[in-house]
Order: C-alpha cells, then sequence, then structure tokens
C-alpha cells in the first residue's frame, strides 16, 4: 500500500503545509508525485519521489507514474486536498478489505447506499446504488485504487484532463461497471468541507480552488476553524488570492 501526494509546482505555496503532515504518516509509505522543475525544493519526508512531464495530460501523467510504483493498492491525495486527521490504523485495515473484497476503487468521501459490505466495523457501499455529495461512481476526491485498475482506466481515456475526467460521460459508464465502493453513512459525525463528507478516521480540508481561497469562510463548513489556523500559521493569505463568489455552496447546501 501507499499514500499518493499528486502536485504541481504551482501549487508549492502548499508543499510546506504537505510535509508538516506527512510527517506522521511513514506507516502509509508516503510517495510525491509532481512536475518536473529543479527550481523548487520538493517537501521532505516522503520514501519516494515522482516527476512528470508538464506537457502530458493528466491521463498519461498517471500512465507514466504507475509503472514506478511497486504497491497493489494506492490511496490518491491531491495537493489541495490538505489531510487533517488520519487514522493509520484504520486507513490499513480499511486497504485490507478492499484487498480482501478486491474492490477496484473505494473513495473516502461518505454515501448513503444499499449494497453494503461491513468487515471490521468499517461499512462499505456500492457506489452505483448509493446516494452522495460528489461525482459518482468516480471523482478526483481521494480514493483508495487497485493501481491496475487505475492504470486500465487511464489506458482506456488516454486523453483524459483532471478537470474534465468527472463530466466524462463515457469514463463514468467504465466506472460503473468496476467495482466501486465508498465509506457508508452511519451515527458517526459527519465533517462537511465545500458540502464534501468525510468521517473524522480520515479528514480532508478542500483549501484552495483555482488557487484561490474561498469567501465566504462558512463555505468550508466543519473545517472552517483548521483553514484559519493553517492560513495564520503558513500565512497563506500572503501568498495568494482570495474568491469572493462562493456563496452558492452554502445556499445549495444539503447534508447528506
Amino acid at each position: 500500500m501507499s499514500l499518493i501526494i499528486f502536485s504541481h509546482s504551482d501549487y508549492s505555496y502548499l508543499w510546506e503545509i504537505i510535509q508538516d503532515y506527512i510527517s506522521e504518516f511513514k506507516e502509509l509509505n508516503p510517495i510525491f508525485i509532481s512536475n518536473i522543475n529543479n527550481s523548487i525544493q520538493k517537501p521532505y519526508g516522503f520514501t519516494k519521489y515522482i516527476e512528470y512531464k508538464d506537457s502530458d495530460c493528466y491521463a498519461q501523467r498517471w500512465i507514466n507514474i504507475l509503472d514506478n510504483i511497486d504497491s497493489e493498492y494506492i490511496l490518491i491525495v491531491h495537493d489541495v486536498q490538505i489531510i487533517v486527521n488520519c487514522d493509520i490504523d484504520k486507513i490499513k485495515t480499511l486497504f485490507y478489505d478492499i484487498s480482501y473484497n478486491n474492490i477496484d476503487r473505494c473513495s473516502l468521501n461518505v454515501f448513503n447506499g444499499i449494497n453494503i459490505i461491513n468487515n471490521h466495523n468499517i461499512p462499505l457501499c456500492e457506489l452505483n446504488s448509493a446516494k452522495g455529495k460528489t461525482m459518482t461512481p468516480y471523482d478526483v476526491c481521494p480514493a483508495i485504487w487497485k493501481k491496475i485498475s487505475f492504470l486500465n482506466l487511464w489506458l482506456n481515456f488516454p486523453n483524459e484532463t483532471y478537470r474534465e475526467s468527472e463530466l466524462n460521460d463515457k469514463l463514468q459508464y467504465y466506472c460503473s461497471k468496476l467495482k466501486c465502493y465508498g465509506l457508508q453513512k452511519t451515527n458517526e459525525k459527519i465533517h462537511y468541507c465545500l458540502g464534501r463528507p468525510h468521517l473524522d478516521y480520515f479528514k480532508i480540508l478542500y483549501i484552495t480552488i483555482k488557487s484561490e481561497l474561498l469567501s465566504p469562510i462558512e463555505v468550508y463548513m466543519d473545517m472552517k476553524d483548521d483553514l484559519s489556523n493553517i492560513c495564520d500559521k503558513y500565512y497563506l493569505k500572503d501568498k495568494i488570492p482570495t474568491n469572493n463568489n462562493y456563496e452558492f455552496i452554502i445556499n445549495s447546501f444539503i447534508q447528506l
């Protein structure tokens, strides 16, 4: 198993944050992926560093990257998805359950589904039968993938881009034929950020969109205090602009 942080030097203002939190996750064999750029020091603390060419599209980047990763299952997190809390033992158990049940993809968002797998008190629901707050069965939110299934996805869609991948109906249909699951809603508290639901053992702060902080701060929902603390500690408001046009997230939000 490996925790993959996928990044780009355009987001290097987040690398100190990533460097600080990754030091706690050595057991997850963290790997840092970014574009080729020798002018910026990459964050310390990773077991491996892999680079990609800027000229490659998102799909081609992954096709080339995955040959350099040995793990059968990988937890993919993008740089703007800041890991605020991670229960390593529970995530390791989740890796085991996903492997045992031969699951292709497991989203770490929360869903409310019908077809349930429940091993070790970590219930998972099949995404084709689930209600959620994200695109299903595929999105770019944190997820554990079987590496070969993730590679085959991009081999089938070799020209795909990051932003358009979720909107590609053919790609979504392809993933609907895979074994895709997500975290099933239980009585546990759900932590929302930009409307995205996570459980306490893997809490995510979706910190920026297009290299901008979002306003009003209430769009960060349960994670707004974490945002404030990070902005103060790392002087983020001095490094990137704030976009004040995100109130629609609050206005359209309905809890799961």
